[in-house]
């Protein structure tokens, strides 16, 4: 019996979760999550080509002309494994061990082993790094921002789960009592003035229901007294912009600019290649050198160079600058606001609670009816939920800020601020 009261005990609680379940369930129904999940997969994968060229790309190639049967069966052929090394300071590195295979008897013949380099020697090895460094950065960002929108929607649909259902409630208690009211009015003015009050309710409370229905299904009332008190005491940090990758990147950016501009000349030279090849087995080696050289365009060798010389993103690294500044005050400014309406509703909630205490007593002593004195209570409920919404946008508002200046949110709230 204690292991089944245990059970009941326990199983509210794994049902209940926290708003961080809710964060991961709709991050992994959120295709803006997963795009930019492939997005930074993919920007990580060509940074890493220049972070980590120590790690080879190893292949097998069956030679020029692969495996060739014929009526007299499988000719001779290769197997050469390859080992290449790419992106070695913008060099090429490969290294091949060729096997060459006798069909007749099936015997296998170590050739030695050859080693190539080869680069375009148009290539920019540290523009390419430097745009490759700021793709990852601008992807981490991007993906970072995903996450952040999706939590901060999160807590605000706990929240407004919140104020739907006290409100549905506060409404539905109204709502009945008017109608009690209307039933025993005889006063014809003041009939119509109920009515009028019903239909509002009613229009109200319709939208109401509408709205909740539109919020996830899982939040209830633990979810939202936890979560309440995980950011309520929640603490602003100092203004900073060192976690805004975004920005980082454009500063990296920048840099590549400021290289394509000292070269703005390279789309008017010809493209040259150059590959050096030594067999170890033969001790030979060969020098390869390609050119090719545009004689005439439609133009583009020229847009070319006069990008290389326009610095774009040196514009595009102010406009975001002004950009966040300003979202920043922004979020301040709301921040500010809400604080004043919180203390305006604070007196109005004290008038409120005034006027109710004063019916209750009316009330009590038999000069007032109850349908009034408990619209007065409702009065009084309602303001204290409108009080407590200011204080959920608040909350809201404060994340908002945070995500402003970079900080993963999740990470934030977890570990606090560790800088």
């Amino acid at each position: 019996m204690k292991r089944l009261l245990l059970l009941f005990l326990v199983f509210p609680v794994l049902l209940a979760g926290n708003v961080f379940d809710l964060f991961e369930e709709n991050m992994n129904r959120s295709s803006d999550y997963w795009s930019a999940v492939e997005s930074f997969k993919e920007k990580d994968l060509s940074y890493r080509q220049y972070t980590g060229f120590w790690n080879p790309e190893v292949s097998v190639s069956l030679g020029t002309n692969g495996i060739i049967i014929t009526e007299d069966g499988v000719q001779n052929f290769s197997v050469s494994p390859i080992v290449n090394f790419v992106n070695v300071y913008g060099f090429k590195l490969g290294l091949s061990f060729p096997i060459s295979v006798n069909t007749k008897d099936w015997s296998a013949n170590f050739e030695g082993t050859q080693l190539s380099v080869s680069r375009g020697l148009k290539e920019d090895y540290m523009v390419n790094r430097l745009q490759a460094e700021a793709g990852y950065l601008s992807a981490l960002y991007s993906l970072k921002s995903v996450k952040n929108s999706i939590f901060i929607q999160t807590v605000q649909d706990v929240f407004d789960w919140y104020y739907y259902t006290r409100k549905i409630e506060i409404l539905s208690q109204r709502l009945q009592v008017l109608r009690e009211k209307l039933s025993k009015t005889v006063d014809e003015d003041e009939k119509e003035s109920l009515e009028k009050q019903i239909l509002s309710v009613e229009q109200t409370l319709r939208n109401t229901k509408l709205n909740l229905e539109a919020i996830h299904e899982g939040i209830n009332e633990e979810i939202y007294r936890e979560t309440k008190e995980l950011l309520s005491n929640i603490t602003l940090p100092a203004t900073t912009l060192e976690h805004r990758e975004d920005l980082k990147a454009l500063e990296i950016q920048k840099k590549a600019e400021e290289i394509e501009k000292k070269t703005w000349f390279l789309p008017y030279l010809p493209d040259l290649s150059f590959s050096f090849n030594y067999d170890f087995e033969e001790s030979t080696w060969s020098i390869g050198i390609g050119l090719q050289l545009t004689l005439w365009d439609f133009g583009e060798r020229k847009l070319e160079a006069e990008k290389r010389k326009f610095q774009i993103v040196s514009l595009e690294y102010e406009e975001k600058i002004k950009e966040i500044n300003d979202s920043i005050n922004k979020s301040l400014t709301s921040i500010d606001n809400l604080r004043s309406q919180m203390k305006q509703e604070d007196i109005e909630l004290n008038d409120l609670r005034e006027v109710y205490e004063t019916n209750r007593q009316l009330f009590e002593k038999g000069f007032l009816s109850e349908e009034d004195f408990i619209l007065s209570e409702l009065d009084y409920t309602e303001g204290k939920l409108t009080m407590e919404n200011l204080e959920n946008s608040l909350i809201l508002e404060k994340l908002k800020y945070i995500s402003t200046l970079g900080y993963d949110l999740e990470k934030f709230l977890k570990e606090g601020d560790l800088n």
